[in-house]
């Protein structure tokens, strides 16, 4: 009976999980490497939306071009995952860590905004297209506070703002072109920011 409860009292001993550190800081930090950033769904968005600039250059009726563009972010998480094997990212893992779970919400928030591009799908196709580019850029702006990046902050709004002057002054095919290179800069930016952060707490374990 002893050996019996000995037994269990073990395979309780190996389940209990290691307790998450309550610093602020660490935590942020911890999932900022993890996430390298969110770097990887960046790059991801360069190739959606150069994709749907091809789709956009194409001599189709408008109808086809919005269906096509509501398909292209189907790619979105093959594109991170392959992007978080050749950065070094670990985008699901630890998803217990709190920054990491609000990191998630903050993509997954994006998605609940799509509706207003579903609406001018069907009622302003015309406007779909710049909905949805506004959509995006406006999304990033809580990661400037989840990883202490002013590289979203900034192009955040760049985004969101040139997006609708780049609507108005030129053809619709240059939106997605903008936004792509929007992204290749926010994705260089991002890579340089993990780089930095990972020498910052280099010298301090050194320290």
């Amino acid at each position: 009976m002893t050996d019996i409860t000995n037994t269990k009292a073990a395979v309780k001993a190996r389940k209990v999980v290691t307790p998450l550190s309550t610093d602020f800081n660490e935590l942020r930090t911890e999932a900022s490497l993890q996430q390298m950033k969110g770097a990887p769904f960046m790059m991801a968005s360069v190739i959606i939306w150069s994709l749907v600039t091809v789709i956009w250059i194409m001599p189709w009726e408008l109808g086809m071009k919005n269906t096509l563009m509501t398909y292209a972010p189907a790619l979105l998480i093959p594109l991170v995952l392959l992007f978080s094997k050749i950065i070094g990212a670990h985008v699901f893992r630890n998803i217990r860590q709190p920054f990491n779970k609000l990191g998630l919400l903050c993509v997954l928030n994006q998605n609940l905004y799509l509706v207003i591009m579903m609406w001018a799908y069907s009622n302003c196709p015309g406007a779909a297209l710049m909905i949805f580019g506004m959509i995006f850029g406006a999304h990033l702006l809580p990661f400037s506070w989840l990883y202490s990046s002013k590289t979203y902050l900034v192009m955040s709004l760049v985004e969101t703002i040139g997006t609708t002057a780049v609507s108005i002054f030129l053809p619709a095919v240059y939106i997605p072109l903008f936004l792509a290179l929007c992204q290749i800069v926010t994705s260089t930016c991002l890579l340089v920011e993990c780089r930095n952060l990972k020498r910052s707490q280099k010298t301090k374990v050194e320290l």
